[in-house]
């Protein structure tokens, strides 16, 4: 049976009753699919796109995809299975010119990538009030820098029509990256299916994991043990500070993200040792779970330049440099690449494998060795330095369908997505920790047929290590996929989805540029006429923002300084954010430009900042926001200026600086209690006979009045 729609062409897509049901849930809420790999995320993408399009004709469906061949086999879908003009659907990635990109931003449906997105968005060329729906596709993504945050930020922040669906075959490990996803992309509910679901049972095939244990050769692991002592010789200086911890090895991981750290010390032996540490622990890694081949190329590129004399010059290193190198002339390799040899042997002609590997040089090795038996092997690698365009990874991936070989050997740039032709069979040629790699891993067989997965694993090695580490994530992420469905209500009472997006009052005199960038940002704004300042950002901070044409403007007629008495007597934190270039200002000289700062900074005491644009300004107030609402939980109140002489505007603006009031609320207060004096000694019962104070607030307020000055 074949789906039945306007908009979907006739007998082109099966009927599954689990598709259709997702699609439709995408109509009521925002929702991320968690579904695993080759059970048709793409065709709940095509369902919900046609349905979208026929209950909303006049507004656009946009498919975001990380990378351009995954984006263009999206665009390639769709004009395959939507029953529209071929020429309405496009797809957008950065090697189309800015004037094709515009024409094709106004299509009915959009593929694009979501760094030409971002882009695109801030130049003008997309609008996304025209949207009704945006899917991410690999959603889990959706974490930090990455520029599904952007633009679910903005999305967020420009209307509340736009549905949003995210696709997943794993949600990200640890619950606050999860979080971290749901919050990005405003998502209502997670619709998790895996293979005990009951709707998916028709639709899955077997799939048989082996592990296949294997033990280093004696001369292998005499190189491991000449590694693991100059490695550890080399983090004894870390271990000395505190940086690293234990007697054995640390985790490659660990020593990238104490980087930072090691710098600020400012001790050149430190980072030597830092870096020495970094490069043995890589080779250790190659050694371990690649190629012997690998591990002589990696050290040989160590005896060049004089940043590496250290690790060159210890003996430890240059045991296991010649150890390796004598071993490889005698034949000797990883147990792995004859095992291998052994396994692909066994194929019928043409039957499709798929061998993952996380090198480049580790592809190379296993092509040449399945090559030296004759076999029919097909490369695919990242595009970095060195790598294949991703037309090549396109034209590869179409080879294998075509039989021109039937042996992928692919690094990470396989793992996600891609339409990789069906396999019998897939080789883990290392093992991932990672519980997102190992499942899309895995999902590249069992699709129509029974599939095998064949893991090795090196024993007393980090394969070892990455299997228990990647076996203890997939169990939590199915626990946490469990715990998150069984909350009772919507789900923003698990992540607060919304709940973490400050506010900012804004002068209604500033620009729409500035009021743009700061959304950008997912701040939401208020925009008012302010008596202080020109952005208020918590009941303590404001800021004053200017040019720095009109810094000096200000400093000349006056404006200025009475400006900073006003944030001064207003808000305890004022801050002037000084915007653009002081080459803008040439007919200043560099002395009284810094001597206007030094009195701001000095005789006023206000924070000075300094910004190169509105784009920057957003985001720096976007990080002193949420430091002040989020972290600090300070409120965020416009406070009027202090500048009427009447004792009664005196009380009003005392009692107004209380956590939780604002002007209203203190007049109010005012005309109950009748003084200052009164509001400071009442009792928590006398404060809730004011109309708006309730316990919590009354309580805030006496431990205000009574708690000692801790100073």
């Amino acid at each position: 049976m074949f789906v039945k729609h306007p908009l979907i062409k006739p007998s082109t897509v099966e009927k599954r009753d689990y598709q259709e049901d997702l699609s439709k849930q995408c109509l009521k809420e925002n929702i991320l699919v968690v579904l695993p790999t080759g059970l048709g995320k793409t065709v709940i993408a095509t369902l919900s796109i046609a349905e979208f399009l026929r209950l909303y004709p006049n507004r656009r469906c946009i498919l975001l995809a990380p990378t351009r061949p995954l984006t263009y086999q999206h665009h390639r879908i769709l004009q395959d299975h939507l029953a529209i003009s071929m020429d309405d659907i496009s797809a957008v990635t950065g090697e189309d010119n800015l004037e094709s990109r515009k024409m094709k931003w106004r299509k009915k449906v959009v593929c694009a990538t979501p760094q030409v997105a971002r882009s695109d968005l801030d130049r003008g060329l997309l609008n996304l009030d025209e949207l009704s729906l945006v899917i991410f596709d690999e959603a889990h993504r959706a974490v930090g820098n990455y520029a599904y945050t952007v633009l679910g930020l903005r999305l967020k922040n420009s209307n509340n029509e736009t549905r949003i669906m995210g696709m997943t075959a794993s949600l990200p490990h640890g619950e606050s990256r999860v979080k971290e996803v749901l919050r990005s992309l405003s998502i209502d509910r997670i619709e998790s299916r895996d293979h005990d679901s009951s709707d998916l049972k028709p639709y899955i095939q077997k799939t048989e994991i082996d592990w296949v244990t294997l033990t280093l050769p004696p001369v292998l692991e005499k190189i491991q043990v000449a590694l693991k002592s100059a490695l550890r010789k080399k983090l004894e200086p870390l271990r000395k500070i505190g940086l690293v911890r234990g007697r054995e090895s640390v985790r490659f991981k660990i020593l990238l993200e104490i980087r930072g750290k090691v710098r600020e010390t400012g001790d050149p032996e430190l980072w030597r040792s830092l870096l020495s540490s970094i490069r043995i622990s890589h080779a250790l890694n190659l050694l371990e779970t690649q190629t012997l081949s690998s591990v002589v190329k990696f050290l040989e590129k160590q005896f060049v330049g004089v940043s590496r004399k250290g690790l060159v010059d210890d003996p430890l290193i240059q045991e296991a440099y010649e150890s390796a190198r004598g071993a490889l002339k005698l034949g000797v390799e990883h147990p792995k690449l004859a095992k291998l040899k052994e396994i692909l042997s066994q194929l019928k002609p043409m039957e499709k494998a798929i061998i993952f590997t996380g090198y480049r040089d580790s592809v190379d090795a296993v092509c040449s060795c399945l090559e030296s038996v004759s076999l029919k092997v097909g490369r695919l690698i990242g595009k970095g330095h060195g790598g294949q365009s991703q037309r090549k990874q396109i034209q590869t991936l179409e080879d294998l369908k075509k039989d021109v070989f039937n042996i992928l050997v692919a690094t990470q740039v396989g793992e996600e997505g891609l339409d990789v032709a069906e396999c019998r069979l897939v080789v883990f040629y290392d093992n991932v920790p990672s519980a997102v790699r190992f499942i899309q891993r895995k999902g590249r067989t069992g699709r129509v047929s029974p599939g095998r997965v064949i893991v090795f694993l090196t024993k007393g090695t980090r394969d070892e290590a990455y299997y228990w580490a990647g076996k203890n994530k997939m169990k939590r992420a199915k626990q946490l996929i469990n715990n998150v469905e069984k909350k009772e209500g919507p789900l923003d009472k698990f992540v607060q989805v919304g709940k973490e997006s400050p506010i900012v009052f804004v002068d209604s005199r500033e620009t729409v540029l500035l009021i743009n960038n700061l959304k950008k940002f997912g701040l939401r704004v208020e925009v008012q006429n302010l008596d202080v300042g020109d952005i208020v950002l918590s009941s303590d901070v404001v800021v004053e923002r200017k040019t720095t044409g009109d810094f000096v403007k200000s400093i000349i007629d006056g404006r200025l300084f009475k400006q900073l008495v006003a944030m001064k007597e207003t808000y305890p934190k004022p801050i002037l954010l000084i915007e653009g270039d002081r080459k803008d200002i040439a007919s200043v000289s560099k002395s009284s430009f810094f001597g206007a700062l030094a009195s701001v900074i000095t005789d006023f005491q206000v924070s000075v900042v300094t910004s190169k644009g509105e784009e920057e300004t957003a985001e720096l107030i976007s990080h002193i926001v949420r430091r002040e609402q989020l972290e600090k939980k300070r409120e965020v109140r416009v406070r009027a200026s202090k500048k009427t002489s009447t004792t009664s505007d005196t009380q009003k603006y005392v009692v107004a600086g209380l956590p939780g009031i604002n002007t209203v609320l203190a007049e109010r207060i005012l005309s109950k209690l009748n003084s200052l004096e009164i509001v400071f000694s009442s009792g928590i019962e006398d404060l809730k006979t004011v109309e708006g104070i309730g316990d919590k607030l009354a309580k805030r307020i006496r431990e205000i009045s009574s708690h000692s000055y801790n100073n």
